[in-house]
């Protein structure tokens, strides 16, 4: 699963001119940048996708919502310098400008 994934991220990123992601799991919003090896990848794991300068937000702390207002809050996440993803947790992501 990882080197499809993997292989359709590089395609994507190659056809857009960036590497930044936005991740959704569960319970997280995740920010970054992917790290693809060039090359032979053997310490790569297959269940992990790298992450490099993410931000981890928890989803419940992240946005607050009201009847008519919604609001996000940067201040309660965490960066990390590298970060790795497990790829079955991931349920939704998107390439950003």
């Amino acid at each position: 699963m990882y080197k499809n994934l993997l292989k359709s991220l590089k395609k994507i990123i190659d056809d857009n001119g960036t590497d930044k992601i936005t991740i959704f799991t569960e319970n997280l919003k995740i920010d970054g940048r992917v790290f693809i090896a060039e090359g032979k990848c053997e310490e790569c794991h297959d269940d992990f996708l790298p992450l490099e300068n993410a931000l981890v937000c928890r989803l419940e702390d992240y946005c607050t919502c009201d009847d008519n207002d919604c609001e996000c809050h940067d201040y309660v996440c965490f960066r990390y310098d590298w970060l790795s993803v497990n790829i079955s947790d991931i349920t939704a992501f998107s390439i950003i400008q």
